[in-house]
């Protein structure tokens, strides 16, 4: 093409309709490459609509009011709107008046601040569905007035991933109960709390009576299935708030907390022993065992963790001297 032919082109594309544009729309304007490839204004812009659209991530773009001005396909969808629905309102039309009051409140503050932010939160579809996201934000200025651009990126299958990570982090493998580490978080945390709210703290050890001669008589399988069913007992005993751990062998420990006196402890103590006195199955394998319990009280025999394991061991210890089979625990001078 000549210099002539160039020239008459460019004067072409100058004197072509103008497409029309939002106010805070660019027409873009891209020279021939050495291909020869051509895209008119009205193409270019087609084509970052389609872009946009494609990509899998609701976007969107507000004015200083709060006004969406532009989103893209994906945030149709979780709006459960079209475009035409979307621009022109605010979240207060958008939005249960809650929600709506935390996202406008958020903008506002975003705007009085300038600059960019990202925090994660969970929202709720159009479809009912609940996401894990990342809001990205960030206000530009235009055409002498600030917008604000965001961006909402589905974190769902990571965050369900991070939770089956501390999942395994304090739960035991076998009985799916709490592990050593839970077991001395939660109690501390527990500990705290009855100071703050002055309360009592029951812990509560456990231990199983002749579990030894189940792994020497029918093997590790025959125990393990035991302790599982053990588990099941013990967690179908207690109340859904309190923690049943297992911290080794055949040892479990329940965490009581919030409570006003000690005799609802010792009632659970009985039932507990009656539970696991009943005659169990494993690998095919008739089992009788019973069971020994040592309870300590917070404040009365420690006001840390390791006070109230030590002192429901020392107890647990005793109900073994005492025949087995039984509950004790141990009185303050």
């Amino acid at each position: 093409m000549g210099y002539a032919d160039r020239v008459k082109e460019k004067v072409a594309i100058r004197d072509a309709p103008k497409p029309q544009t939002t106010k805070i729309g660019r027409i873009v304007t891209v020279e021939h490459d050495q291909s020869g490839g051509n895209l008119s204004c009205a193409d270019v812009s087609v084509l970052i609509q389609s872009i946009i659209n494609a990509l899998p991530v609701p976007i969107f773009v507000k004015n200083s009011k709060g006004i969406y001005v532009y989103c893209n396909v994906p945030f149709e969808k979780y709006v459960g709107k079209k475009i035409d629905e979307i621009v022109g309102r605010s979240v207060y039309d958008l939005w249960d008046l809650e929600l709506a009051k935390v996202y406008h409140e958020a903008d506002n503050r975003l705007f009085r601040a300038g600059g960019e932010e990202q925090y994660e939160a969970k929202v709720k579809y159009a479809d009912g569905s609940v996401h894990d996201v990342i809001f990205h934000k960030a206000v530009f200025p235009f055409s002498d007035e600030n917008y604000m651009a965001g961006a909402i990126l589905d974190i769902s299958s990571r965050k369900a991933a991070e939770r089956e990570l501390e999942r395994i982090a304090l739960t035991d493998s076998l009985t799916g109960v709490a592990n050593r580490y839970h077991l001395y978080a939660a109690l501390d945390d527990a500990c705290k709390k009855a100071a703050r709210q002055n309360c009592i703290i029951a812990v509560m050890g456990i231990d199983l009576d002749g579990f030894k001669e189940v792994n020497d008589t029918h093997g590790h399988l025959a125990g393990d299935e035991v302790l599982m069913k053990t588990a099941s007992r013990i967690r179908d005993s207690i109340r859904e708030s309190d923690l049943l751990a297992r911290p080794g062998g055949d040892e479990f420990i329940i965490v009581f907390d919030g409570l006003e006196k000690k005799d609802p402890v010792y009632s659970l103590a009985e039932t507990i022993l009656q539970k696991l006195s009943e005659e169990t199955e494993a690998q095919g394998h008739p089992v009788m065992l019973s069971a020994s319990i040592g309870i300590a009280f917070y404040p009365e025999h420690g006001t840390n963790p390791q006070d109230l394991l030590k002192h429901a061991d020392l107890a647990l210890y005793e109900a073994k001297r005492s025949g087995k089979g039984c509950f004790r625990s141990l009185v303050t001078p």
